[in-house]
């Protein structure tokens, strides 16, 4: 925990945002049922797909090969988010990463969890990096190595925008440190997902620069409309 959100505690201790008690953003009564987990899909069109891979049908339009989704944007989940990222709540970050964990198989060891950059003046107004403190928690829990990978040019925020505008906001928005070696495997890790552009993205710029696969993980997707019929969305596929 920071230093000052230390202090910020002993003055205004944090509260469960489901039962109000006292000591942490979502105590261990009300964090098993607090977050409902999401039938494994594809996170693009929502198509029921076993292992949370993208569907064969999505898979030629990005660089992703499975984006594991926690729970739905909604309820609970939105608020722990709310606290998390608005609110200097830093502690929430391992509980979200305990909440993501459980809906992970498991890696290798080479495996390197990155999270996705976030604009340098969220940093500054927040007081830290919330999703960089993310993947470090997941990392920990997952027993993997952490690396900051990918940094991020300009400020654009994407809250509220549509999919077209997302592409063309995140294009080029994203540069990669250092190549990498040949059999790198990926695990971007990022809070939210609405139409997955931030995600494919950062997946274009890893692939790019030399890793062999990226998969990702999100705590909560966002709901998006679709058109696909209903039975087509529950058939599970055998990615």
């Amino acid at each position: 925990m920071f230093v000052a959100e230390r202090l910020i505690s002993l003055v205004a201790p944090h509260h469960c945002v489901v039962c109000g008690d006292e000591g942490s953003l979502l105590c261990g009564w009300c964090a098993a049922d607090a977050c409902p987990a999401v039938p494994p899909r594809c996170y693009k069109c929502l198509k029921a797909s076993a292992d949370f891979a993208v569907c064969s049908s999505c898979r030629p339009k990005v660089r992703l090969r499975h984006v594991w989704i926690r729970t739905e944007h909604s309820g609970v989940a939105r608020d722990l988010l709310e606290k998390y990222k608005f609110e200097r709540g830093q502690a929430g970050g391992k509980t979200i990463a305990r909440l993501i964990s459980e809906a992970l198989p498991y890696f290798e060891k080479g495996t390197l969890v990155v999270p996705v950059p976030t604009a340098t003046s969220r940093v500054r107004s927040r007081g830290y990096d919330h999703g960089r403190l993310l993947a470090k928690e997941l990392a920990e829990l997952q027993g993997l190595k952490f690396e900051s990978l990918l940094m991020r040019f300009g400020q654009t925020r994407q809250v509220g925008a549509k999919r077209q505008e997302r592409i063309q906001q995140l294009d080029g928005a994203f540069g990669i440190k250092k190549p990498l070696a040949k059999e790198t495997r990926i695990l971007l890790v990022d809070d939210v997902a609405t139409t997955g552009a931030t995600l494919e993205e950062a997946a274009k710029v890893l692939k790019r620069g030399g890793a062999k696969q990226v998969d990702a993980v999100v705590f909560a997707q966002k709901r998006i409309q679709t058109t696909r019929p209903i039975s087509q969305r529950t058939n599970i596929t055998s990615e």
